[in-house]
């Protein structure tokens, strides 16, 4: 037999270094494998998270650097010469082969008509051929496309090979339509592929190369775009899923891998494509199995030196706690405890459980008294509350406060008490108060109060009463009860229906002054198209008659009466032109917004080159803010834009060193869109009169012009629900800066807006 001091079942010290120190080496072992375990999970929590932000990063770049050829690409379809539908072959090849000139990425450019013709083209490549059948030509007649990697196919004779093959080639395109917004046909071009490979294994260097991550890039058909070479143009062998969290996973043929990816945000024009980066799972769980190594020898030594520890503390612990459990068991019997004298030298935590108890035995019995004392409170608080109150067990009317007793008619409790639910509520509303009173005593006791609920009581005279309720649940000796809290609001609804009436009879007037003024803006577009339309054909029989008289009776004519039919030709075209122009103005605002992000930038860009090949003898600083990004109807916004950077060009050609500064100021929380330049300028007193229709401050012979301009630019801002300003001083030149909403409302006509 085993000594005493070694028996478990007989010594106290042999049970506490049996238990604990087994219990220190069980802990060590467990707590091994747990953290372990959670370092994995957490590793994968955090390296995943780094991977996916790293993932998001790089998918965004790739986007915006496609999604930037592409905006390259709609901006020359958006270029006059080709939304005009009448140009010419040679022109529209000179204006592609310009912009294949600054974007060496694009190895071919071609503008497709909508039956997949191919009308003109970079190089006259594929020039009359018919692409119906190629997979970007669907697609970019609806919407601005990026295709995936695929051969160069028909264009390789002229992209000669790569090595011994031909090169890859990503597909663009943007659908094409007229100044009226009829298609016309697809904008489209091959990007180099190579350019983009470039671009990733760029971005790729800032990743270490000791935690092994790598980047494979998906197209919107889930083949590897950009990666190793092997897996090229094949499916991923995992689906991309970002709802679902980072995770392990076996490559085929090249061992577990830590695996995360991220999409390129979506929206028009996107990539569709989709980046995933893995590491090798030997690299990602490399701390948490040195981690684990390392707990398992500092458990086993704790547990070692907690079986040493455990003879000494059993001999310090067992005689004292006999004295406390002793002392215990008199409380459980409603004695007086009689706790033991500890010596004063022991100051250990037995001493200090000791001294504890005799304080909790202590505090308690003055808790005791003090709760006494609360319930005697509490109770004269609940008789005498100004609101009514009642406290229901099992659906039956217990106790009610005097108030309760007041709203409901009843001269003592006696009246009350059992009543039900379904007793003390209208019966249109007793069914709707049960169920509450169910859906609270589901609650945990002392939870907050349910939501008020407004119902009508039964008073005993037979009359009825507005309440509104609350539902708290409570913890009572008899079982769970509720306390319900009602609040006569009988004349506070008498008073949320005499402001409804008033409500809806201010709704019927504004409806009707709305579809007043709707009307009257419809009455005046359509008489102005109609004045404008109808004053054409005499127009056209004045200066035809004109003209003809001239031609053919000009020579028998005296040089005054030929003066005087030369004014009256000039007069009608004069005419004309202003009718066109109030045509023009009637319809720049007709239809529907097309609300998307526009880039004011790049159509202030495009309208100062084309003003500068018009007049390319003239010298003029346009400085253009990059990145002025704006909500609307892009449309309408480059016909804004074009008139102003178009006024700012021909009011500031008196001066030598012309300068156009286009930028973006905020002021009081708004983003404005200033277009500044130091030309004639004007007189701010005459401000009232720049945005008016054919009203103009400055004489025909200074500056040409119709007045129709600024007129259309306030109706495109108004439109928008935005607003203008203009700035000016004579000879120093003038600001025309709009704000717009963060985000117009599409679908609006210019009659509810007017």
């Amino acid at each position: 037999m085993l000594p005493r001091w070694l028996d478990p079942r007989r010594s106290l010290r042999a049970r506490f270094a049996l238990i604990l120190g087994g219990s220190g080496l069980a802990l060590a072992l467990l707590t091994a494998a747990v953290v372990g375990h959670v370092q994995r999970g957490q590793l994968v929590e955090q390296q995943g998270q780094s991977m996916r932000r790293e993932a998001l990063l790089l998918a965004r770049t790739l986007d915006g650097a496609l999604r930037q050829r592409l905006e390259q690409l709609q901006a020359t379809a958006d270029h006059p010469l080709l939304a005009s539908g009448l140009f010419e072959a040679g022109d529209a090849r000179l204006l592609l082969e310009g912009l294949r000139a600054q974007q060496p990425a694009l190895a071919w450019v071609a503008i497709v008509s909508t039956d997949g013709r191919v009308q003109v083209a970079t190089n006259a490549l594929l020039e009359g051929a018919d692409l119906r059948g190629e997979p970007w030509f669907e697609p970019a007649t609806q919407a601005p496309w990026i295709g995936g990697r695929r051969p160069a196919g028909a264009l390789a004779a002229s992209l000669g090979l790569d090595d011994g093959e031909p090169p890859p080639l990503i597909d663009l395109g943007v659908p094409m339509t007229d100044m009226t917004g009829r298609p016309i046909g697809v904008l489209a071009a091959r990007l180099h592929w190579d350019w983009l490979r470039d671009l990733h294994r760029s971005l790729q260097r800032g990743m270490s190369a000791e935690t092994g991550i790598e980047s494979i890039v998906l197209d919107r058909e889930q083949r590897v775009l950009l990666g190793p070479a092997a897996w090229l143009d094949r499916p991923a062998p995992l689906p991309p899923d970002p709802d679902n969290p980072p995770h392990i996973a076996a490559w085929p043929g090249e061992g577990e891998y830590l695996s995360d990816w991220e999409r390129s945000p979506g929206g028009p024009g996107s990539s569709g494509l989709t980046v995933l980066l893995r590491q090798p799972a030997v690299l990602a769980f490399r701390p948490a199995d040195e981690m684990s190594r390392r707990l398992l020898v500092l458990g086993s030594t704790g547990a070692l030196a907690f079986m040493l520890l455990s003879v000494w503390l059993a001999s310090r612990v067992a005689r004292p706690i006999g004295d406390l459990s002793a002392a215990a068991l008199r409380v459980v019997h409603e004695q007086p405890p009689r706790f033991a004298a500890m010596p004063a030298r022991r100051q250990d935590e037995v001493a200090d459980l000791a001294h504890a108890l005799r304080r909790l035995h202590d505090e308690l019995s003055r808790r005791l008294a003090e709760q006494q004392l609360a319930t005697a409170r509490y109770e004269t608080l609940f008789r005498d509350a100004p609101v009514a109150i009642y406290v229901a067990l099992d659906d039956r009317l217990q106790i009610a406060n005097q108030a309760c007793l007041r709203l409901f008619g009843a001269a003592s409790i006696a009246e009350l008490r059992g009543r039900s639910t379904a007793e003390l509520f209208a019966a249109d509303d007793a069914e709707l108060a049960r169920r509450r009173l169910e859906q609270q005593a589901a609650l945990a006791a002392g939870g907050a109060p349910g939501p008020a609920l407004e119902h009508r009581i039964r008073r005993l005279d037979g009359g009825q009463a507005d309440v509104e309720s609350t539902v708290m649940l409570l913890a009572l000796a008899d079982g769970q009860g509720v306390q319900v809290v009602l609040h006569d609001i009988t004349e506070q609804r008498q008073a949320q229906a005499a402001l409804r009436e008033l409500n809806a009879q201010l709704e019927a007037r504004v409806a009707a002054r709305t579809a007043e003024l709707q009307a009257a803006n419809a009455e005046l577009d359509a008489f102005a198209y109609a004045v404008s339309h109808d004053l054409r054909a005499p127009l056209r029989a004045m200066t035809g008659f004109s003209q003809a008289l001239i031609e053919d009776h000009g020579d028998k004519l005296e040089p005054e009466a030929r003066g005087y039919l030369d004014q009256v030709v000039l007069a009608g075209q004069r005419m004309g032109d202003l009718v066109e122009g109030l045509l023009t103005l009637s319809r720049t605002l007709r239809g529907a917004l097309s609300v998307a992000p526009v880039d004011l930038s790049a159509l202030a860009a495009q309208a100062a080159a084309d003003l500068r090949r018009a007049e390319p003898a003239r010298q003029v600083e346009v400085e253009i803010e990059p990145g002025l990004v704006f909500d609307g109807d892009r449309r309408m916004l480059a016909a804004l834009v074009g008139n102003l950077v178009g006024n700012a060009w021909k009011y500031s050609a008196g001066r030598a060193d012309a300068r156009i500064h286009v930028h973006a100021l905020s002021r009081d929380g708004e983003r404005w869109f200033c277009v500044e330049d130091n030309g004639a300028g004007f007189d701010m007193a005459h401000a009232g009169r720049l945005f008016k229709a054919f009203a103009r401050l400055h004489r025909q012979d200074e500056f040409p012009g119709l007045g129709i301009g600024l007129a259309t630019v306030q109706r495109i801002v108004n439109r928008h629900g935005g607003r203008i300003e203009a700035e000016g001083h004579p000879g120093r030149g003038a600001c025309f800066r709009f704000t717009l909403p963060p985000r117009p409302q599409a679908g609006q006509n210019e009659g509810a807006t007017a």
